[in-house]
């Protein structure tokens, strides 16, 4: 995804299309529509990073406790909670990963078509993780199934939730949460990643009580435990799921910059960050606005109007950065190996030269006398049959 990303946002940068009238073309990165599409996911490959990294070295922990004759209660909670956010973001990441590599192709027009640009062949390598490990949809399924665990026991034997990653400790919190609302009146506070973290809980713990209520009702028709649990997948389970890795990664990145986290993010650096993560989190709050209107946590005309322009503002606001962001992580040219995507800016001086370099490339197509020695006309009306 990133390699995707370093070519596009590069790309957009250098080329030039279109502009006022009587004036220069303008770089297609500087158009609102280039920016909303490319943006979301440079701040997605930030706050994945960051979560990838987190959730390795809560593995460790638990691969150092397993090493150790471990076998606590606080173990075996640790092991089930790890798997169940694996699951979900095994899915989720490979999710927005091939949406992001798509999205860097089609933005980088024909020249994102080129295989000598590399965009086709990064998203035939990607294609695989749709299926590592089995289907992402399935595998999904294991994510809902231990929450809906959590809740039963709650519910039904009144015990006290705390997971050691405390992913869903505010389970705890459940009747509050739920009668709350937006708590957003402003721009100013939509950007606030507080408010969509609060938004995410809500979400979670909706999405949560419905599934339950779901597979309740399909046991209670008559139908076996794995019947009642396939038919309570589609818009209940499988959202849950991916709800839940998303505040997941939301909420450990909003840490980081509260500085929770073991490492403090420098000053310098923190508000750029901090746009990068609120970005992340509104562009997937905005996925949800169904779902939060219809459990009654927004209303009116005023929270989507928010929210999308909290969205388009943060948008144009990273991008005065991208470059910036994109050189930080990028690959060198050499293994990013894209004409268009080199760091030099050159794109189209690289593409012609790549071309120039490309094996045959003045030699005659083997069928040049066939295109030059044309049929007889009408001789093609011969049937043959």
């Amino acid at each position: 995804m990133m390699s995707a990303l370093c070519i596009a946002v590069r790309y957009s940068a250098v080329r030039r299309q279109f502009g006022p009238p009587g004036g220069e073309e303008t770089p297609v990165l500087e158009y609102q529509l280039q920016q909303w599409r490319l943006m979301p996911y440079l701040a997605a490959s930030y706050v994945l990073e960051h979560f990838a990294n987190t959730l390795f070295m809560d593995f460790v922990a638990f691969q150092i406790g397993i090493m150790g004759g471990d076998t606590s209660d606080r173990q075996a909670d640790l092991g089930r909670e790890i798997h169940a956010i694996v699951c979900a973001a095994k899915a989720y990441c490979a999710w927005i990963g091939r949406d992001a590599i798509q999205e860097c192709r089609e933005a980088c027009g024909g020249h994102g078509y080129f295989y000598v640009n590399r965009i086709g062949t990064i998203r035939n390598d990607h294609d695989p993780n749709m299926t590592f490990e089995g289907d992402n949809n399935v595998i999904l399924q294991q994510t809902s199934n231990y929450l809906l665990s959590l809740l039963a026991a709650k519910r039904n034997r009144g015990q006290e939730i705390t997971t050691p990653l405390e992913s869903l400790d505010f389970l705890e919190n459940m009747d509050e949460i739920l009668q709350s609302q937006f708590r957003a009146q402003s721009i100013d506070d939509c950007m606030n990643m507080e408010v969509v973290v609060h938004a995410y809980k809500w979400l979670v713990l909706k999405l949560l009580v419905d599934s339950a209520a779901r597979l309740q009702k399909e046991l209670d028709s008559g139908k076996d435990s794995f019947s009642a649990r396939n038919d309570s997948q589609a818009y209940y389970c499988r959202t849950l799921a991916l709800v839940y890795v998303e505040h997941a990664n939301i909420n450990r990145y909003y840490q980081m910059l509260q500085g929770e986290d073991d490492e403090a993010v420098p000053d310098d650096l923190h508000p750029v960050l901090q746009k990068l993560g609120s970005l992340f989190a509104l562009w997937s709050l905005e996925k949800h606005i169904a779902t939060l209107y219809q459990g009654g946590y927004i209303t009116g005309s005023a929270p989507p109007y928010l929210i999308r322009e909290s969205i388009l503002r943060l948008c144009r606001e990273v991008k005065d950065e991208s470059i910036a962001l994109i050189d930080a992580v990028a690959p060198t040219d050499f293994v990013l190996d894209s004409p268009i995507g080199h760091s030099d800016g050159q794109a189209y001086k690289n593409l012609y030269s790549a071309m120039l370099q490309t094996p045959d490339v003045f030699k005659r197509p083997d069928w040049w006398k066939e295109f030059v020695n044309k049929p007889l006309v009408g001789a093609l009306r011969q049937a043959k049959l």
